[in-house]
């Protein structure tokens, strides 16, 4: 067994270390504030946030009501993984992501853990199959930012391949951090408003204008075809919910939604996730007006 003065001066080199790091965290904060309004800014904040945590990969996305996001920065070097990650995710696979979804819940401040927001079943998806299995990204912790003209902007640090996931402790050291991480993020980005210069392209009835952004775009697949209920509940498996929790959600029984999902897939003339993801990104695809590509930096 550890002699207890040991393992006394084993806590005091961990608070030691922390302490140090912390510190070192502050340093690069300052950096980071003197390079705003600079290309340098995003890499330095990057480059602090290390001292805190150790991570793979930084992305920032722009979120604006009724637009498709803009990928506004990037520091994925291979052009194929970031076409995946940011390029191909702005065409519509976002409408999925659970950090968007916090977004669209109207979260404009502090950190939020993959773990702790996906839903139940997110991992069993085709949008993480993608997204996330495809490019090796094993976890993410996202910062959110609330910016003028309705925009939220999220910085989102992930690791990939055999890195672990975040602990416990590295959530926590991130989260005490957080309220800085997004103040000195708000104060640089402020101006991601003007970027988003386009009219939405999506146009819908009244009817289902009370729908979410994927309810409304498989009514719009086939308007005859699914019902509001089915569409929300196609929606709910699209996003990771088990049959279990869209019961929860909405209040119904597990046979019921199971009942509804046999009709919609049948009515879609489908029969996996696979295909039903296909077909969603196929109608995304074709409601892209001329013109609205994606923009950002992806390099």
């Amino acid at each position: 067994m550890q002699p207890e003065a040991d393992i006394l001066g084993d806590r005091t080199d961990i608070e030691r270390n922390r302490s140090a790091g912390d510190d070192r965290f502050m340093n690069r904060l300052a950096k980071a504030v003197d390079a705003m309004g600079t290309d340098a800014f995003s890499y330095l904040l990057d480059t602090a946030i290390q001292e805190l945590v150790a991570f793979d990969n930084s992305m920032l996305f722009a979120y604006a009501p009724g637009q498709r996001p803009i990928g506004v920065y990037t520091d994925i070097a291979s052009e194929h993984e970031a076409g995946i990650i940011v390029g191909k995710y702005v065409l519509g696979p976002y409408l999925l992501d659970p950090f968007y979804e916090e977004v669209r819940r109207g979260r404009v401040s502090g950190m939020a853990h993959l773990a702790v927001i996906a839903p139940d079943a997110f991992t069993e998806t085709e949008y993480f199959e993608r997204h996330y299995r495809r490019t090796r990204i094993c976890d993410e912790i996202g910062f959110f930012m609330g910016l003028p003209g309705d925009v939220t902007a999220v910085l989102s640090i992930t690791r990939r391949g055999g890195s672990h996931r975040f602990c416990a402790e590295e959530v926590t050291r991130l989260e005490k951090a957080a309220e800085l991480v997004c103040a000195v993020g708000r104060q640089n980005w402020t101006e991601l408003c003007s970027r988003f210069d386009l009219p939405a392209t999506q146009v819908f009835s009244a009817s289902e204008a009370r729908l979410g952004p994927i309810e409304q775009t498989l009514i719009s697949l086939k308007r005859d075809t699914l019902s509001d209920r089915q569409a929300e509940i196609v929606s709910y498996l699209l996003k990771g919910h088990s049959t279990e929790s869209i019961a929860l959600n909405l209040e119904i029984s597990a046979e019921t939604v199971k009942v509804h999902r046999r009709n919609a897939y049948a009515n879609l003339g489908i029969s996996s996730q696979a295909e039903l993801f296909s077909i969603f990104i196929e109608q995304l695809s074709q409601m892209i007006a001329p013109g609205d590509e994606p923009s950002g930096d992806v390099g």
